[in-house]
């Protein structure tokens, strides 16, 4: 009798397994998705692959409601990240970066009509294939939405690895044929250059540091000290002693006059004598929002060094010039109290901020989430409409991101907590779809995936290369910020890294971060557009 226990418990435990598999299809996707080669990886679709693997080859069954909740919650989280900078950046980058995604996405979405309508590809096949040449979650959740299951997963299962291709190669190539244009512009740029050099002159002994002419004429900061082994960050206040080590930044040619007048040029690491530390601090204060670093004076205002800045996910060395975003997080390397300021200054907790993800405020948006995917409107000749859980989950993260406070309900949490909702919520969805057609895209594969394969490559480039031509050619935009539109258009991070092969500085990264927010929503827009369209043309029959 113990023994037909034991085994009665054992049974009963594994009936209810779906869980089980759930999350070790999740934790095998994110292995296989985080293996890369040069930097391109399949990333979170990773997940999806090994679901349909698994789908393919042991027939589980799917769990529709955590496909919904998985749905919910990553359009949920992408509102909630995108609101605070969506309707900003029409107004600070609209003349140029916010234009040219724009023509990216028209072409695009022209281009996609166009050859689902002349090739008679399904409607389902072909947003697939739209969503997988761009490599983009949002849009195939979005072409789910409208179209056959099993046939968008088919074309996304295709066009993926060979949109991939096709954005990897047409950025390779066209940087390698415009990189004398390339050059030319950066060498038209005015540069930071930092120098070491002795303090020799005994006219500038005893000076303070706003005194002392040389610096001001030649538009040139001291950015650190080195005196008596210990490394102290330079302020206005600071009195200068000959023999002192300074470190210089400004223009190269500004640097070599004010260096020249002062003493001798030396090579001394700064690092090895410093006792300091580094932090990393997330912008929240919107008192600063929108202002340059210029214009903060947070390195003579606190006596730290800002050494990076990462912005969607990307990260790039920031000019004087270049304005904080909300959700920034600032790299700062400086004395810990000095950065104890800073980290106050900056990361103060704004009314509209939360240290933590707030239960009460979360389970407000979902509600209003549900409410707003749950209302139906009759519109004449075009019969009932719905955003659906989907696009009322955007709409809700959209709302609550921007306004940040509604009542007593908070929309703004920390990048971490919002990215880890966000992931989960992907994975979760990826599982149950990947499980339900992983058997139907093996048996769909033919001769036919060919033809789809070269309209996966004719989806990303077709745009890609629109884009430029208007962006570059009449809108003037600098060839190496261009393509940090476009990928931040495609919502395609590697392709960053083949443009900083020739500049390395962060223009690239801040017209990437500055349009990525925006494609992220407007590419979701874009395929029910299309969707739409492809049905009012008797498409895909």
């Amino acid at each position: 009798m113990p023994e037909t226990d034991t085994l009665m418990a054992v049974e009963i435990l594994f009936q209810r397994s779906e869980l089980v598999v759930t999350f070790l299809i999740v934790l095998i996707g994110i292995a296989f998705g985080n293996l890369t080669i040069k930097g391109i990886g399949f990333g979170s679709s990773g997940v999806l692959i090994a679901a349909m693997v698994a789908g393919y080859f042991y027939q589980f069954e799917p769990i529709s409601i955590l496909a919904d909740l998985g749905i919910v919650l990553f359009l949920l989280c992408v509102g909630l990240e995108a609101g605070p900078s969506f309707f900003r950046a029409f107004k600070q980058h609209g003349r140029r970066f916010i234009t040219n995604v724009l023509v990216l996405l028209a072409v695009s979405g022209v281009n996609t009509v166009a050859i689902i309508a002349v090739s008679g590809v399904p409607i389902g096949v072909g947003l697939g294939l739209f969503a997988g040449s761009f490599t983009s979650s949002p849009a195939l959740i979005s072409a789910l939405q409208f179209s056959p299951e099993k046939e968008v997963i088919f074309g996304y299962g295709v066009g993926y690895p060979f949109g991939l291709l096709g954005v990897i190669l047409f950025i390779s190539i066209a940087v390698r044929v415009l990189r004398g244009r390339m050059e030319e512009e950066l060498k038209g740029r005015s540069r930071l250059h930092a120098a070491i050099y002795r303090l020799d002159s005994p006219d500038l002994h005893g000076k303070l540091i706003r005194d002392a002419t040389v610096f001001q004429e030649h538009d040139v900061a001291v950015s650190g000290i080195l005196r008596d082994l210990s490394v102290r960050f330079a302020s206005g206040s600071t009195v200068l002693q000959q023999g002192d080590i300074l470190r210089l930044e400004g223009l190269p040619e500004d640097v070599a006059a004010a260096g020249a007048a002062i003493g001798e040029e030396v090579h001394q690491a700064f690092d090895e004598h410093a006792e300091l530390d580094t932090r990393s601090i997330v912008v929240e204060n919107t008192a600063v929002v929108n202002r340059s670093l210029r214009d903060l004076g947070l390195r003579l205002r606190f006596n730290v060094s800002l050494t990076r800045i990462s912005r969607a996910n990307v990260e790039f060395v920031p000019s004087e010039d270049e304005p904080l975003s909300h959700g920034d997080i600032v790299v700062a390397v400086g004395a810990p109290s000095q950065l104890d300021q800073l980290e106050q200054f900056l990361g103060q907790e704004h009314r509209t901020v939360q240290r933590r993800v707030d239960i009460g405020s979360l389970a407000a948006i979902l509600f209003l989430a549900f409410a707003l995917g749950g209302i139906v409107l009759p519109i004449p000749g075009l019969g009932p409409f719905s955003l659906g859980i989907a696009g009322g989950a955007l709409i809700a993260g959209l709302i609550f991101g921007h306004l940040g406070r509604i009542g007593n309900f908070i929309g703004r949490f920390p990048r971490d907590a919002t990215a880890v909702l966000r992931e989960l919520g992907l994975a979760l969805f990826f599982v149950q779809v990947g499980l339900e057609t992983g058997q139907s895209f093996v048996e769909s594969l033919d001769f036919q995936a060919v033809y789809y394969a070269l309209y996966a490559v004719l989806f990303a480039v077709v745009p890609m290369a629109g884009s430029f031509l208007v962006g570059h050619y009449l809108m003037r935009i600098p060839v190496s910020e261009c393509f940090g539109v476009i990928c931040g258009g495609m919502t395609f991070t590697p392709g960053l890294d083949i443009i900083r092969q020739v500049d390395s500085s962060e223009r690239p990264i801040v017209a990437y971060s500055s349009v990525y927010p925006v494609a992220l929503i407007l590419v979701i827009v874009l395929v029910q557009g299309m969707h739409l369209a492809l049905v009012s043309l008797g498409a895909g029959g």
